[in-house]
C-alpha cells in the first residue's frame, strides 16, 4: 500500500465509478492515504454502532511521517471526530477518490463493507452537468440471494452536505438520506469477493434471485440503523424490461450506449425497503 495522488487515479467517475482503490483509504486533495484496519474479535458477529466507531478509532492511516492514528490525525487537522460522523454507504462514484477532490472533501475514511440482497444499479436519468452526454448515477435494489463489495465512508456533516446537494445540483430533493429496512452490511476483510455472474440470476417474469451458494462474510454484520445511503427518490432505478441493470455486470458507458432508453424507470419505493 503506497500513498499516490487522487488527481493520478487513471479513471474519473465521468467514465465510470469503478474501479475503486484495492485498499480502504482516507484523502486530502492532494494524496490517498491508506489505511491499515485493526483486527476484528473472531468471536464478534455484530457491530452495533458504538462497536463500530471503537473499531475505526483502532485504525491507523499512513503517512509520509510514518503511520498514525485515524482520531489523532482528524484532532491534528481540525476535521470532526470519529464518533460525530455518519457512516454512509458509497455506492457509485462517491467512493471514487476524483470525485472526491471536485467535492473538496478531505478526511474522510472509507473502508470496504459487503452488502448482502442489495446491489448497486443505475439510475434512469443523465446527469448531463459534466460531459456530453452525461453521467448515469448509482443507487441500490434489493435482489436475494445477491452479494458484492463496496465502500463505507465516515462523512462528517459537512461531507454528507457536499455529496447529497452535489447529486442534487444544489436544488431539490431527489436524493435523499436513507436508512435501509432491508438487506445485510458486514465489514469485508481479505481478498477481493467477485459477484454472482449474470447467468447465476434467475428471473420468472416478476422477480429476479441469485442461484448458487453464497460466500461466507469476512467480518461482523454491522447494525443497519446505524447506516445511511443517498438513495434517488425521483424516479428509482432504471427498468431493463423488468429486470434490474447492475453495475457489477454492466459499466457505465456500456449501459448507456447499449441499454439506456429514457422514460423506463422502476418506483424507488418498490425497489427496496428503508426504515
Amino acid at each position: 500500500m503506497q500513498i499516490s495522488s487522487p488527481r493520478a487515479w487513471p479513471w474519473s467517475a465521468a467514465s465510470s465509478p469503478e474501479p475503486f482503490p484495492e485498499h480502504a483509504w482516507m484523502q486530502t486533495l492532494s494524496a490517498i492515504h491508506p489505511l491499515i484496519l485493526a483486527d476484528l474479535d473472531t468471536e464478534l458477529d455484530f457491530f452495533a454502532h458504538e462497536q463500530l466507531v471503537e473499531w475505526l478509532n483502532n485504525c491507523e492511516m499512513i503517512t509520509e511521517d510514518g503511520n498514525i492514528g485515524i482520531q489523532k490525525w482528524l484532532e491534528e487537522n481540525n476535521k470532526a471526530p470519529i464518533n460525530e460522523r455518519i457512516p454512509f454507504i458509497l455506492c457509485g462514484e462517491l467512493g471514487n477518490p476524483h470525485r472526491l477532490v471536485d467535492l473538496g472533501i478531505t478526511g474522510m475514511p472509507i473502508v470496504p463493507i459487503r452488502m448482502d440482497g442489495i446491489c448497486r444499479v443505475w439510475t434512469d436519468v443523465i446527469d448531463g452537468r459534466e460531459v456530453t452526454p452525461g453521467i448515469h448515477h448509482v443507487t441500490l435494489a434489493r435482489t436475494k440471494g445477491w452479494w458484492e463489495c463496496t465502500w463505507l465512508g465516515f462523512a462528517s456533516k459537512d461531507d454528507a452536505r457536499k455529496m447529497t446537494e452535489w447529486l442534487n445540483d444544489g436544488v431539490g430533493t431527489n436524493w435523499r438520506w436513507s436508512t435501509l429496512a432491508e438487506g445485510k452490511v458486514s465489514i469485508h476483510m481479505g481478498e477481493k469477493l467477485y459477484s454472482p455472474s449474470e447467468n447465476m440470476i434467475s428471473w420468472d417474469g416478476t422477480t429476479e434471485c441469485v442461484e448458487g451458494e453464497i460466500p461466507e462474510t469476512t467480518g461482523p454484520e454491522i447494525e443497519l440503523s446505524s447506516l445511511k445511503a443517498i438513495l434517488f427518490t425521483r424516479q428509482g432505478c432504471y427498468d431493463n424490461r423488468g429486470r434490474l441493470a447492475r453495475c457489477a455486470h454492466i459499466k457505465q458507458r456500456q449501459f448507456h450506449d447499449s441499454m439506456f432508453r429514457r422514460g423506463s424507470s422502476k418506483q424507488w419505493n418498490e425497489i427496496i425497503d428503508i426504515a
